[in-house]
């Protein structure tokens, strides 16, 4: 049973991996230089980009804690249906390190406040089952 819990353990950490490596900037090819006598093309900077929503970035939580936080384990604490403020406070606490984990501390850091706000949005309006 303990190998089952290190599975989602690691399983969570990946999908937070991959959140993460998501927002890394790309590196695109160099333009190909215009035709001699053709106007070139007007590059715009780019615009803002919009934050992942509170649906998406809860889906790295989805290895440990269920989909949509559903997941009724031991080991895990379920997430669907708490409260905003209790799953934020959390989050900040152990971003900040001051409640210790093994793995959270390490995943929360990956979140912005607002982000952090978005996800406990999200799994406060999902109904437990």
């Amino acid at each position: 049973m303990r190998l089952h819990h290190l599975t989602l353990v690691l399983i969570g950490l990946v999908f937070a991996i991959g959140l993460l490596g998501a927002n890394a900037p790309a590196f695109a090819a160099p333009a190909a230089p215009a035709a001699v006598g053709t106007p070139a093309a007007a590059t715009l900077p780019p615009g803002p980009k919009a934050p992942p929503s509170g649906a998406a970035m809860a889906q790295t939580c989805a290895g440990c804690h269920g989909t949509d936080g559903r997941l009724h384990a031991a080991a895990f604490m379920p997430l669907a249906g708490m409260p905003k403020a209790q799953l934020a406070q959390a989050m900040r606490d152990f971003r900040d390190g001051k409640r210790p984990s093994t793995l959270m501390g390490h995943v929360a850091q990956g979140f912005s406040n607002g982000e952090i706000d978005a996800m406990a949005s999200y799994f406060a309006a999902v109904k437990p089952e």
